[in-house]
This record gives C-alpha cells, structure tokens and sequence, in this order.
C-alpha cells in the first residue's frame, strides 16, 4: 500500500472473531465506522498494517472488541503499543451482564492468572470487569453476542 484514504468513517472498529466481524458488518455497521476484521493474536505483517492504518487515521476514534477474557485483554494491551488511542468496545460490565446466560466458568489457574493482570497497570481499563469476572468466577466469549 502507499495511499490509505479513510473516507465518511469518524471511527475504526477492530473486531477480533472472524464471526462477529461478518454479523457486525451485516447487521450493525454504521455508515460511520470502518470495522477490520483483527483475527486474534497477529504477527508483524498484520502489526506493521494496523500501524499504517493507524497513521492513515489518527484523527478518527479507535475501538477494539474482544472476548471478555485474559485472551481479549491481552490483545487488546498488544494493539494499544500501536494504537494509542484505542478503546474497549463491548468489553465491560454493563457488555459482560447483558449476557449472562452466556458465562463460561473459570478454574483456579485462570482466575490466578486474572488477578495477576489486576495487579498490571497496563490493564488498568479492565480493573472493573476483571472485578466482575473474579466475584462472578465467570468470563464471556464475544460470539454471545450474534
């Protein structure tokens, strides 16, 4: 690529599940947003584009939606290195109980692990939905959402 225009878009969604991506686009796209489909944990070729994307854009706003999990988080902290500016989207509290008969129950060594991120200041934008997860021992998958 050498010329990236986003046009009529004021924000960027990344969507990290390929089956929430084509629901979204489908059925809930505004004609506002420009959604990338993310694909979960990416390699350098997707990174360097999502930088580009990024620096073709900066003036637009920047979403990402994932599981509300350690796996989600995670993904989320790695594409904030590139994206500043990027925000959760449909990864908190009020997200995480609107589909409650969707919980996946937690292990011990999840939940450790959990608390572990509480304690990392870098998922400092989690702190209330990991909190949530812990007194609930519960965490969703983003496909609830079809």
């Amino acid at each position: 690529m050498k010329n990236l225009k986003i046009k009529n878009a004021s924000k960027i969604i990344f969507i990290e599940n390929k089956a929430n991506y084509i629901d979204y686009i489908q059925n809930k796209k505004s004609n506002d947003e420009f959604v990338v489909y993310h694909g979960g944990m990416y390699g350098p070729i997707k990174g360097q584009f999502f930088k580009y994307l990024y620096e073709s854009a900066k003036s637009k706003k920047f979403f990402h939606w994932s599981d509300i999990d350690i796996g989600g988080f995670r993904i989320f902290v790695r594409l904030k290195k590139i994206i500043p500016s990027i925000q959760p989207y449909k990864m908190d509290t009020e997200s995480f109980y609107s589909k409650q008969s969707y919980w996946k129950e937690m292990n011990e060594e999840y939940k450790g692990k959990l608390l572990e991120m509480r304690r990392q200041n870098k998922y400092s934008c989690f702190y209330d939905i990991i909190d949530e997860m812990l007194k609930n021992n519960s965490k969703l998958e983003q496909e609830a959402f079809i």
